[in-house]
This record gives structure tokens, C-alpha cells and sequence, in this order.
């Protein structure tokens, strides 16, 4: 029996609400990066966590916070999302710190099959929209009703 655990990208699950459902079904299904077990071992999901967000300098030490109560409950392996693996800046330092911190632990990067430049470039683009300036137009609009 392995026993999992999933970091999704917390800018992604709140902003984009992703629930993580490709990477349930790749789980069910054994694909993606879960192929790679065997097929006569069961896969128990153990918990599915976000990263802490985008925090700069402070993101090894959050990330192994985030990791910790997985390690406790004694998992295998932890999959970095795919969705961390297009478009998280920190994706290899999380690695990092998480091997060193937790040796016995398996860090895999990636859930599911996907285009992860599409995924990056649509992330993109949905973060460049000014969010001030479409909320101004609304106001105005509104005004001149």
C-alpha cells in the first residue's frame, strides 16, 4: 500500500478554484504520475494540502510547516501539483527542502498528464487582468445608469 500526499498551488485552488479533481481521477485511474505504482498495490490519498502561497524568502521554511503533519501521518510520497510544477518559482527549492528535511519521503513533480506551457501561459493571462481597473469600469458603468 502506498500512502500519498499532494501539495496543490494555493494561488490556484483559491484564485482559479481548482478542487483538485484531475488529480482524484488520475489517482482512481492510474495515470499521469501515478502510473508509476504498482498495479497490485493499493494508492491511499493521505491528505491534499496548498502551499502557502507565493512567500518570497519565506517559502522553505512554510512549505515544510505545510508538510509536516503529511510526514507525520507517514506517508510515501508527496506529488507536487502539476499545476506547481508549470508555474511555481519555488517548485525545485520546495523539493529540496523537503528531501532534506524528510529523506524517507518520495517528492514526485506532477498529478496528471497536461500541457503545462498551455497551463502556465492561461495562468498568466488570467493574472494580468487589473482587477482595479475592471472594478473602476464596473463603478462607472453603474454611475451612469
Amino acid at each position: 500500500m502506498a500512502r500519498i500526499g499532494i501539495i496543490t498551488c494555493s494561488n490556484l485552488t483559491q484564485e482559479w478554484g481548482c478542487v483538485s479533481s484531475m488529480c482524484f481521477a488520475e489517482i482512481k485511474d492510474r495515470k499521469g504520475f501515478f502510473k508509476e505504482y504498482p498495479s497490485n498495490e493499493d494508492l491511499h490519498l493521505i491528505g491534499i494540502i496548498n502551499c502557502s502561497g507565493c512567500p518570497t524568502a519565506g517559502a522553505p521554511q512554510k512549505i515544510l510547516r505545510r508538510v509536516r503533519p503529511l510526514a507525520e501521518l507517514q506517508v510515501d510520497a508527496i506529488h507536487l501539483s502539476t499545476c506547481i510544477t508549470a508555474v511555481c518559482p519555488f517548485k525545485e527549492k520546495y523539493k529540496q527542502v523537503i528531501n532534506e528535511a524528510y529523506p524517507e519521503i518520495k517528492v514526485i513533480m506532477g498529478t496528471h498528464a497536461g500541457d503545462t506551457k498551455q497551463l502556465l501561459d492561461a495562468v498568466k493571462n488570467f493574472f494580468s487582468v487589473d482587477l482595479v481597473d475592471l472594478y473602476m469600469e464596473h463603478l462607472k458603468a453603474k454611475a451612469q445608469q
